[in-house]
């Protein structure tokens, strides 16, 4: 029997902390994906999303995106080969399609 993976916030400094000094990096073009992977989670994924000030001066696109990144999330749901804690950072200049952020996050997701 298959269990469906739970995907949680990612919550606390101290975690958030952990992840960027200790977790493994996965680039695309405009994206960056920091995985921090406990296997004791089990079939928990702590997940956030972020996107820089310095490129998204509006609060408005910043949070577009971040709905965008969720969405992203929600669709490989079933083919994350990881457990623990990851964060979403779009790096990105321009506000991108969803449909593009998709087809850039396969190959971060899907092995």
């Amino acid at each position: 029997m298959n269990k469906k993976l739970t995907l949680k916030r990612l919550k606390g400094k101290d975690l958030i902390d952990a992840l960027f000094r200790k977790g493994n990096n996965i680039q695309s073009k405009n994206l960056l994906l920091k995985v921090l992977e406990s296997p004791k989670e089990g079939e928990i994924l702590r997940v956030g999303v972020s996107v820089p000030k310095r490129n998204f001066r509006r609060a408005v696109d910043r949070n577009h995106i971040k709905r965008q990144l969720r969405v992203v999330f929600k669709e490989f749901q079933g083919d994350v080969h990881f457990f623990g804690a990851c964060m979403l950072v779009y790096k990105g200049l321009k506000k991108p399609l969803t449909s593009e952020l998709i087809e850039e996050a396969r190959g971060m997701f899907v092995k």
